[in-house]
């Protein structure tokens, strides 16, 4: 569920760490770092969403099947639409070079809410474009603190009700 006190805009990203920063959980994927607080964050905010965006080794790695109401894209220099499913979008080295470039081309393309689904390489490029606001999320302060420090970012705690949500990037103080 979306904090009240938050009004998102039109471009998101997100990721989930678990209290030591980390962003894969002990089965290989971020779905084992969140509880339930943390997946009705994740639903209410792809709900919002036309399309999802994520990278190659994301939809690999994460097993990624299209959400219910939003395409989903997928930005990869090495897989081919082939090794996508039916209805999922490619966006390759072709339509964009980088993760910004890749929420470009699809605003390009007509889509005006796009919710960034990236491991840390590109949830931190894209928490430093003014135009992505990006949330950070644990179950735990430790694990927004830690990952933080390591990536030497700033955060916005926005949200501590059940789940810790902080802001990342260029709007960041903490």
């Amino acid at each position: 569920m979306i904090p009240n006190e938050l009004n998102l805009g039109p471009i998101t990203a997100t990721l989930v760490v678990g209290p030591e920063g980390e962003h894969v959980g002990p089965d290989g994927t971020s779905k084992s770092l969140g509880g339930q607080a943390d997946l009705d964050w994740f639903v209410s905010v792809r709900r919002r969403a036309e399309v999802v965006l994520t990278s190659g080794k994301s939809y690999v790695d994460e097993i990624y099947r299209p959400p219910a109401n939003a395409e989903l894209a997928v930005f990869s220099r090495a897989l081919t639409a082939s090794d996508l499913g039916p209805g999922v979008m490619l966006i390759s080295e072709h339509h964009a070079t980088n993760f910004i470039e890749a929420v470009k081309h699809l605003q390009s393309l007509g889509f005006e809410k796009i919710q960034c689904e990236f491991g840390p390489t590109g949830f931190l490029a894209l928490s430093a474009v003014p135009s992505v606001e990006a949330y950070l999320s644990s179950d735990k302060l430790s694990g927004i603190e830690i990952f933080t420090s390591r990536h030497g970012v700033k955060f916005e705690l926005v949200s501590s009700a059940g789940l810790f949500i902080a802001r990342i990037g260029s709007v960041a103080v903490h």
